[in-house]
């Protein structure tokens, strides 16, 4: 689903409710689980693996993997960061399917596609809980793009991942002001 249409209805989900977002071709469902936790309308973002328990990525969990895919294929890595420019913009995941289907890693914790559809929501969480309206607003317009910041990170072959998972889980700081460029 395109990404305000998406956060249109994220922002209606009613205290406790789960829903099922998205089901990747792998049959991984994406989920949200509303929590009211940082706002009113905060959402837990879960994984259902096949024949698994609901489990909770965090973007810790999205900035590995995207480093590890980097590293096992960079061609195909690159590809993957040009589509998360595009699901930046609002792009629905499900049209960017055929962008990252064929996408190969030899490293790698979730498939592609299922990378850029909790990125998504992920995405809109930052928008909901530090954007207009909201009682601790960004610094960053569209809010998302804290996220996007450490997303381009990873992309960065001179990056230290090290560096990447102290800045991103202590929030000690946020991604350098350089990563808010596009990659292209």
């Amino acid at each position: 689903m395109e990404m305000s249409h998406l956060k249109n209805e994220l922002t209606k989900l009613k205290e406790g409710e789960h829903r099922i977002i998205y089901t990747s071709p792998k049959g991984v469902g994406v989920t949200v689980k509303q929590t009211g936790k940082f706002s009113p309308h905060d959402f837990a973002v879960g994984l259902i693996e096949p024949n698994s328990e609901e489990f909770y990525p965090t973007h810790i969990r999205l900035l590995i993997d995207l480093y590890i895919k980097r590293i096992s294929n960079p061609h195909a890595a690159h590809k993957l960061y040009l589509v998360f420019e595009k699901l930046f913009q609002g792009i629905d995941p499900e049209e960017l399917l055929d962008e990252v289907n064929n996408l190969e890693f030899s490293m790698k914790f979730d498939e592609p596609i299922v990378n850029l559809c909790y990125s998504q929501l992920l995405m809109i969480e930052q928008d909901i809980n530090y954007g207009p309206g909201s009682a601790k607003k960004s610094k960053l317009d569209p809010p998302r793009e804290y996220l996007m910041r450490f997303i381009r990170w990873t992309a960065d072959e001179k990056a230290e991942i090290d560096k990447i998972i102290f800045a991103a889980a202590g929030r000690r700081y946020p991604a350098p002001v350089r990563y808010s460029t596009p990659i292209t």
